[in-house]
């Protein structure tokens, strides 16, 4: 797996794996997010999946594997998985290589839970999550120093909402006018006595910091330097989540924390937070639609939930 949403997608299937089969599991994942698959248990081995694939080859050869399941559908990781002599290599019929493949499972739409499950039950799988929630394990340690850090810039979990406007370089379509988060930012914290902390990976530090000047009222950054579980922490201990459709939302839903998710041209049905009914959604034809109010209108309705329920 590349990209942490798709990562995410497969945690119900590994799940199911370690449940429902007496298998040893190995995983070929990006090393920066192979942590979640170490703390949560749903691996035995994790292989840093190489930029070249001849290096992921010649890793993946050095065991004797009966069976792949791959849910990329990228060339290098059937090509890979062919060449390594994997007995039973089972993928997606909509993979531009699936002739490497000899087990094909269709894939309607784009990459996402609903169609990872559909490669679980295909190898024998029964009872496969039908969201990832509970499933990623937060250590005490990235829990403990994200409470630290709350406790040093003297912000309340309670009352704090973390705000993610970064999308991956290849999916900038997705992202909003700073002057939006902007407008969001300043309101959330007049109106309604809140913080928001502007997050997201370090690579995404001048956006965060280029929108956080343009505030009246200038919002924290958190970047978790010290990897992805740090991450999962900050987004766990913060009471709401507010930013576009991307990992760092999918990420958020994970650890249980309520979202308000900004879509575009994607679709929340196939690649929203999950479970979908417990997250407030904004859908528009084009993300240049959203507006500031939109958000801000979804932020009050799942704050005055969250009242209703402490009432």
């Amino acid at each position: 797996m590349n990209q942490l949403g798709d990562l995410l997608f497969s945690l119900p299937v590994l799940k199911a794996v370690r449940r429902e089969l007496n298998v040893k599991v190995y995983s070929v994942v990006r090393s920066d997010l192979a942590p979640i698959l170490i703390s949560s248990n749903l691996v035995d081995v994790v292989v840093p999946k190489e930029e070249n694939f001849i290096k992921n080859i010649k890793n993946i050869s050095k065991e004797k594997f009966d069976k792949a399941i791959l849910f990329s559908e990228s060339p290098s990781s059937l090509i890979s998985a062919y060449f390594a002599k994997i007995k039973v290599r089972v993928g997606f019929k909509t993979s531009s290589l699936s002739f490497f493949l000899n087990k094909k499972v269709k894939r309607i739409g784009v990459p996402s839970l609903f169609n990872n499950r559909e490669l679980g039950f295909s190898v024998g799988l029964k009872n496969i999550q039908r969201d990832y929630e509970g499933i990623l394990d937060v250590p005490e340690s990235n829990l403990n120093d994200v409470k630290e850090w709350f406790i040093v810039n003297n912000l309340d979990s309670e009352k704090t909402i973390a705000i993610s406007p970064g999308a991956s370089v290849k999916r900038q379509d997705k992202c909003l006018k700073d002057n939006k988060w902007v407008k969001v930012i300043d309101t959330v914290v007049s109106q309604y006595g809140l913080k928001c902390v502007l997050s997201g990976a370090t690579w995404e530090s001048e956006l965060l910091n280029r929108i956080a000047r343009k505030c009246k009222i200038l919002p924290k950054i958190f970047v978790a330097e010290k990897g992805i579980l740090d991450s999962a922490a900050f987004l766990k201990v913060c009471s709401l989540f507010v930013g576009i459709d991307s990992g760092a939302m999918h990420l958020a839903a994970a650890v249980g924390t309520k979202c308000v998710g900004v879509f575009g041209c994607t679709d929340p049905l196939q690649v929203g937070p999950m479970p979908i009914e417990k997250h407030a959604i904004i859908k528009r034809n084009g993300i240049s639609q959203v507006t500031s109010e939109d958000i801000v209108s979804k932020v009050k309705e799942l704050l005055a939930k969250k009242l209703e329920r402490k009432i």
